[in-house]
């Protein structure tokens, strides 16, 4: 009688590593085939598989989106654009088309920072054409914070205006 290992396999830690050894294995028992004549790298109708990043830039592109999409990249990618120090001080409020090309417009959170914005434009800009491309912003518009809003509702008295002092 053949003495038959009553022994379980070896459980390894890593199952993935063992299930990748015994596809390689398998593999290799079954021979390659060679194709003749040349190979064509697109499909039926010409339909090359793409990437999803391809077939996105597409349709933006023949959508008409490049302006918004290129806005919300900046948005958010402001603090790596900025840097986390001024962008906890500006934030973008938009870019607008304008005669001389796309403007960001800035708001500063006051108006000391409105001033240092204004001196990091250059920075700024070079930094925005670096990572989102040369013909994403022309200039920086920068301003400063927004004045508080007058409370309105109900009960609200209303006064005579802002000519309540002349005569």
């Amino acid at each position: 009688m053949p003495v038959v290992d009553e022994t379980p396999p070896e459980v390894t830690d890593d199952l993935a590593s063992e299930a990748v050894r015994r596809a390689r294995a398998s593999t290799r028992a079954v021979p390659a085939t060679r194709r003749s004549g040349p190979t064509r790298s697109t499909r039926a109708g010409g339909r090359d598989p793409a990437t999803i990043d391809a077939v996105l830039e597409a349709w933006i592109r023949s959508e008409g989106y490049e302006h918004e999409a290129r806005e919300a990249g900046l948005s958010a990618r402001w603090v790596d654009i900025a840097g986390p120090e001024v962008a906890a001080h500006a934030r973008p409020e938009g870019v607008t088309i304008t005669d001389r090309g796309p403007e960001l417009l800035l708001r500063a959170d006051s108006t000391a920072w409105a001033t240092q914005l204004k001196v990091l434009s250059g920075t700024l800009l070079a930094r925005i054409r670096e990572e989102l491309g040369p013909e994403a912003v022309t200039r920086i518009r920068v301003i400063g914070p927004a004045p508080p809003r007058r409370a309105t509702g109900p009960r609200r008295v209303r006064g005579p205006g802002p000519r309540d002092t002349y005569g």
